[in-house]
C-alpha cells in the first residue's frame, strides 16, 4: 500500500544528513509513494528526483516578518540568550512547532492525509521541537556531546522526552540512551535503522569521466572541518611513506590551514585538494583505498559509498558508528585512534586489502529499498506523550 510521506530536514547542502534524506526521498518516490520534503533553512546544492515535491519554508524568517515575531526575536536575543546560553532553539522551537503544525494541515488540505513524518538531524529537531504527533519519527545521527549538567538536561528534555527516536547505528543509540538516561529522559519509542544508499545509482555515477591524478592514489571525501581531523590524515599519509598520492575531495573552513600544512611538509605535488564535488564517486572507484580520520563519526556514509564503489576503507576507531559500518574482514582496517595507528592501517590496506566481492551483505545491508521498508514499518499510532515502548 502506498503512503504519503513528509521528510523534514534543515538544509539541502552537500553533507551526510542531506544526502541520506535525498536518498530516502528518491527510493520512496521510485517505489510509488507520494513524497514531500520540507527544507527549513536553505541549501540548494542537492535536489531529489523530479517525482519528489520540495517545499522551502524558513519558519524563523516568516515569524520575524510579523510585528509580534520581530519583538519576540529581539527579546530572546537581547535578554534570554545571554542569561541561558545555548537556549536560542527553545524560543524558536516554540513557534516553529506551531508553524510546522499549520504547514502539515495545509499540505493535507492540498494533497490528502500524511501517513508519516520523518525528521532528520539535530538542527531540524531544534527548529520545531514543540510539535508532537504520533506520525513523527526523529532520526538522530549523533549524540549531543557530553552528558552535561541540569541546564543541558533541560534542553535535551525538550527534544527527546516522549518522542519517537530512530538512531542510525547501534553505537549512536547506545551513546544517546546513556546520555538521556543520565538526565532521566525517556523517549516513547526507539528504533535503529541504518542509512540508505542507492547502490545502482552510486555505481552508475562512479563511471562518469573525471580528471584523475596520473599516479595511483588513495582518497578522502569529507567536509574540511575540525571534527573530520584531516591534519591527522595528512600526517598519517606522510608517515606511511607509500607510493600512492593522496586526493582530498571536499571543502570547508580548514582548507587554508590544511594546504599550509601540506606546503610546510613539502608534499604539494603528492597531496591534491580538488574541492567539493557533487559526484565524488569516480574518485572513490579509482582509488586504491579510502581513508577516514574523523574525531567522531555518527555513521560515516562515505564508508558505505566507498565500499559500494569497490574500494576498501581505513578508518580510525573513533566514537560513533564506524564499527557498525566496517564489519567482518573490513573491520581489521579499523585503526588505533592515533596518527601512527592510521599510518599502519593505510600500509596494511594497500598491501592486503579485504575482498569486498566475497561478502555481499557488507553492502546489501545499506540497500535503499530495504531501509525504506524499515521506515514504512515504524508505528504511527498512539499518544506520543503517553506509554513508552522499547
Amino acid at each position: 500500500m502506498t503512503q504519503r510521506v513528509l521528510l523534514v530536514v534543515r538544509k539541502l547542502s552537500i553533507g551526510g544528513i542531506e544526502r541520506v534524506t535525498v536518498n530516502l526521498a528518491n527510493v520512496l518516490a521510485r517505489e510509488g509513494h507520494d513524497v514531500h520534503v520540507l527544507v527549513l533553512k536553505g541549501g540548494h546544492e542537492l535536489a531529489p528526483d523530479d517525482a519528489v515535491t520540495v517545499h522551502r519554508l524558513d519558519f524563523d524568517k516568516a515569524f520575524r516578518k510579523t510585528g509580534l515575531g520581530l519583538a519576540y526575536d529581539l527579546v530572546t536575543r537581547a535578554l534570554l540568550k545571554p542569561l541561558l546560553p545555548g537556549s536560542g532553539f527553545l524560543w524558536r522551537g516554540l513557534y516553529g512547532g506551531r508553524y510546522l503544525q499549520r504547514f502539515v494541515a495545509r499540505l493535507e488540505g492540498e494533497h490528502g492525509p500524511i501517513d508519516r513524518v520523518i525528521m532528520r538531524g539535530q538542527g531540524a529537531f531544534e527548529t520545531v521541537w514543540s510539535w508532537r504527533d504520533p506520525r513523527l519519527w526523529q532520526v538522530t545521527v549523533s549524540w549531543p556531546g557530553s552528558e552535561g549538567g541540569k541546564l543541558k538536561g533541560f534542553y535535551l528534555r525538550r527534544l527527546y522526552e516522549g518522542k519517537q527516536v530512530v538512531c542510525n547505528t547501534p553505537n549512536v543509540r547506545a551513546q544517546l540512551e546513556k546520555q538521556l538516561g543520565h538526565h532521566g529522559i525517556h523517549p516513547r519509542r526507539w528504533a535503529t535503522i541504518m542509512n540508505p544508499c542507492d547502490i545502482e545509482a552510486i555505481r552508475r555515477q562512479a563511471e562518469e569521466p573525471v580528471e584523475l591524478p596520473a599516479r595511483p592514489f588513495i582518497v578522502h571525501v569529507s567536509r574540511l572541518s575540525d571534527v573530520k581531523r584531516q591534519e591527522w590524515l595528512i600526517l598519517a599519509y606522510l608517515e606511511a611513506e607509500i607510493e600512492e598520492d593522496l586526493v582530498i575531495v571536499g571543502d570547508g573552513p580548514k582548507r587554508e590551514s590544511l594546504e599550509k600544512l601540506v606546503e610546510e611538509r613539502g608534499a604539494g605535488e603528492r597531496i591534491h585538494f580538488i574541492g567539493s564535488r557533487p559526484n565524488p564517486y569516480p574518485w572513490m572507484k579509482h582509488a586504491r583505498l579510502f581513508v577516514l580520520s574523523s574525531r567522531s563519526e555518527a555513521f560515516g556514509i562515505v564508508l558505505a559509498e566507498s565500499m559500494i564503489c569497490g574500494t576498501p576503507c581505513v578508518a580510525v576507531d573513533c566514537p560513533g558508528g564506524v564499527r557498525n559500518v566496517l564489519i567482518h574482514d573490513q573491520a581489521r582496517l579499523i585503526a588505533d585512534n592515533t596518527v601512527t595507528g592510521l599510518a599502519t592501517k593505510i600500509r596494511e590496506g594497500l598491501a592486503n586489502p579485504p575482498s569486498l566481492e566475497a561478502d555481499p551483505e557488507l553492502i546489501e545491508r545499506f540497500r535503499d529499498t530495504r531501509i525504506m521498508q524499515q521506515f514504512l514499518d515504524l508505528p504511527t499510532t498512539g499518544d506520543v506523550t503517553g506509554e513508552r515502548n522499547e
